[in-house]
């Protein structure tokens, strides 16, 4: 929303700079009245016949052609071209505005004359600014006004110097300081735009990183947690428990009951359930393979195919980690693809960085079919 509102002032500051630099009721300089009183007179005679296209015509001239310029080419058209300019020659020493020049000529002439004189003012922005020439009469009046004004000034600047420093006055030429203003502030809204949209694309960027790295967190979150889960239920339900046979009650003489006295009823035996008790066995075991099976288990170390160690209470569930020998680390760490990464898990263990292995949370496997199979690797890191 912020970039469209740049935009959007960008376009009517630029706009504002173009409608700016000269208005139809401004008085216009003494050189752009006369440059506009050839263009009228250019282009009227254009309509009276004097060329086929009017760039044929305005290739004869300078850029800032007169009428007297026009006289000198014309001159040979007799008086068709002498109407012309005995009629715009008296316009010119008049002065006046871009509406007083429009209505010297035709609505048609004026929709030629118009885009060449602006696109000439453009060109030539230095001419607004010269002094605009009046005939006798106003120049007299203007004489004593100035005058007037020169005395009113100066009475001001007496007082002014009584009661303090005066404010600068505002310049003449408004629509050029205007258009300047405008421009200026059309370049900064523009600039501004552009500085805040690679900002925008800036924050894109950082935000979809934030977000890539937030998902790879919580999947790996969600992995850890989902082993953690399967371990604990191993551990609830993986102790067998077993129900002890009923003691049978002994076989009693009848001969010898007879001969004793009697006694009150009573019972003997019962039912007595107790939880087995195994016994704590290592089997040591090789790489496993594509099923996460373990494919060679041993009952003592077998250096160059002993890997892991697992321990066991009752032959049926069991942990596992890496043997903790020198021999055994350099051996798993020459093919750690097919060693390690099939039952255990961490950071980059498929890129060995030492030469030591850690294992910091054991494995789980349990006793399937005949072969001890991984259901929670274990989790390892490379020291050394």
């Amino acid at each position: 929303m912020t970039r469209i509102t740049l935009l959007m002032a960008a376009i009517i500051c630029l706009a504002t700079s173009a409608l700016a630099q000269i208005s139809e009721n401004q008085t216009l300089s003494t050189s752009l009245w006369k440059q506009g009183i050839a263009r009228c007179a250019h282009y009227t005679a254009y309509a009276k016949g004097f060329a086929k296209r009017s760039d044929e015509m305005l290739a004869r001239f300078p850029q800032g052609y007169t009428i007297d310029d026009l006289n000198d080419v014309y001159s040979n058209q007799g008086k068709k071209w002498e109407d012309i300019y005995n009629e715009f020659k008296k316009e010119e020493g008049k002065g006046g505005s871009l509406e007083d020049l429009k209505e010297l000529v035709s609505p048609q002439i004026w929709k030629l004359v118009e885009p060449d004189f602006n696109a000439f003012v453009t060109d030539h922005p230095d001419m607004m600014n010269d002094p605009v020439e009046q005939p006798a009469a106003q120049q007299d009046e203007a004489a004593e006004g100035e005058e007037q004004a020169a005395e009113g000034e100066a009475t001001a600047a007496k007082a002014d110097t009584a009661n303090g420093p005066s404010l600068p006055a505002c310049p003449a030429n408004l629509p050029l300081w205007l258009s300047i203003i405008a421009a200026l502030l059309g370049l900064w809204a523009l600039l501004n735009s552009l500085s805040n949209r690679g900002k925008i694309k800036e924050m894109r960027r950082n935000f979809a990183r934030e977000i890539d790295r937030t998902n790879a967190n919580l999947q790996e979150f969600s992995t850890d947690a989902a082993e953690q889960m399967k371990a604990i239920s191993i551990r609830l339900t993986g102790k067998a428990i077993r129900r002890e046979e009923p003691i049978a009650p002994a076989a009693i003489d009848e001969t010898i009951i007879d001969g004793m006295p009697e006694q009150e009823e009573s019972t003997i035996g019962g039912e007595d359930f107790q939880a087995e008790d195994g016994e704590i066995m290592n089997l040591f075991m090789s790489k496993p393979d594509d099923n996460d099976d373990f494919t060679r288990v041993s009952d003592t170390f077998e250096p160059g195919n002993s890997i892991y160690v697992l321990t066991t209470f009752d032959g049926t569930h069991g942990t596992y980690e890496v043997i903790d020998k020198p021999e055994v680390h350099r051996f798993a760490l020459m093919m750690p693809a097919e060693n390690l990464i099939r039952a255990c898990s961490g950071n980059a263990i498929q890129i060995p960085n030492g030469t030591h292995i850690v294992t910091d949370r054991p494995g789980e496997a349990e006793f399937i079919d005949g072969k001890w199979h991984i259901v929670v690797k274990a989790i390892i890191h490379y020291e050394g």
